[in-house]
Order: structure tokens, then C-alpha cells, then sequence
């Protein structure tokens, strides 16, 4: 089985511009999981996109595996989410990043020196221990993310971007 992040598009009922948002689902291929992200679309289920996807593999110098067994360790897999401002943009700014840290503290200060530079007013906008809301929001089966030390540290990229009507 695969972790995948997935940036999702589309309306909501009330908002006058696209949302987007991000989600982790598993699956052994991308296509297998297109039903079960359809599902977690807080809008309209009938107007939701895929803009892009990850395999999440390493993350860190840490390799991401998915295993059925409960895991002690001392480090987490992170998703932080930033926003900021631009003094030139009505809009706010996002960026967002995987990080396998110590802590949320840990992981939200490694995002505001990574992310965002140069913009003002950066603030956490979402943060999540992935381990968390992995089991609790994404699996009908218990799975645990497994953190090994690899030395590799894929980029934040999409394996494929564009756009794919769910």
C-alpha cells in the first residue's frame, strides 16, 4: 500500500472562488483511491478535481512505509501548512510541507524557516500529526506509518499535476 497527498479542487456551496484542499489517502495505485478522496470532498461531490498527487516515500532522510503493526518511535510524519501575505496580492499565500520531526513545535518552526520567504505575517494555518488524522480520517483498517532512516529526502513535487474530474 501506497501514501499518497493529494491536492483537491472544486466548489462549495456559499464561496464565490474554487477551494482547494489537501488530503492523504492509500491505495496500491492512485486510481484506486479516486472514490474514497471523492468521498472526503467537503463540497460539492459532483464538482471535485484532482490538481496533483505525491507518493510519499522519503521524507526527511526517512523512509515512509505503511505497516499493519502499532510503531514506538520518537520522531512523527508532519504536514504543515503556512500562509502569509504580499503586500502587492489580496490574496493570502500558501505553501505546505512533510516533515518527520520531534514534535509540532519542531516540525512548525522548520516550515517557517523553509517556507514563504521573503512574505510577511507567515502564520500556521493547519498543522497535523499524519499518523493522527491518517488512522482516525483515512482508513476503515488500522495501518501506522513506519519511519526508517534512509538518508533520502524526496522533494515536495507532484508525481503528476493537471486536472482530473474524480
Amino acid at each position: 500500500m501506497q501514501l499518497f497527498m493529494v491536492y483537491l479542487g472544486g466548489r462549495i456551496q456559499g464561496c464565490h472562488i474554487e477551494m482547494h484542499d489537501i488530503r492523504f489517502v492509500v491505495g496500491q495505485s492512485i486510481e484506486q483511491t479516486y472514490s474514497k478522496l471523492k468521498s472526503q470532498w467537503v463540497g460539492d461531490k459532483n464538482n471535485v478535481h484532482m490538481d496533483s498527487y505525491m507518493a510519499v516515500n522519503h521524507i526527511d532522510g526517512y523512509k515512509v512505509e505503511l505497516v499493519d503493526t502499532y510503531v514506538e518511535q520518537n520522531k512523527q510524519l508532519y504536514f504543515v501548512n503556512l500562509g502569509a501575505y504580499r503586500s502587492d496580492s489580496m490574496a493570502e499565500q500558501h505553501d505546505f510541507a512533510l516533515y518527520v520531526a520531534g514534535s509540532p513545535a519542531e516540525a512548525k518552526q522548520r516550515a517557517k524557516s523553509d517556507l514563504l520567504a521573503g512574505l510577511s505575517h507567515i502564520h500556521k494555518d493547519d498543522l497535523h500529526d499524519v499518523d493522527d488524522c491518517f488512522a482516525i480520517d483515512l482508513l476503515d483498517s488500522q495501518l501506522n506509518i513506519k519511519l526508517t532512516p534512509s538518508g533520502h529526502a524526496q522533494p515536495i513535487k507532484p508525481d503528476w499535476f493537471g486536472y482530473y474530474i474524480l
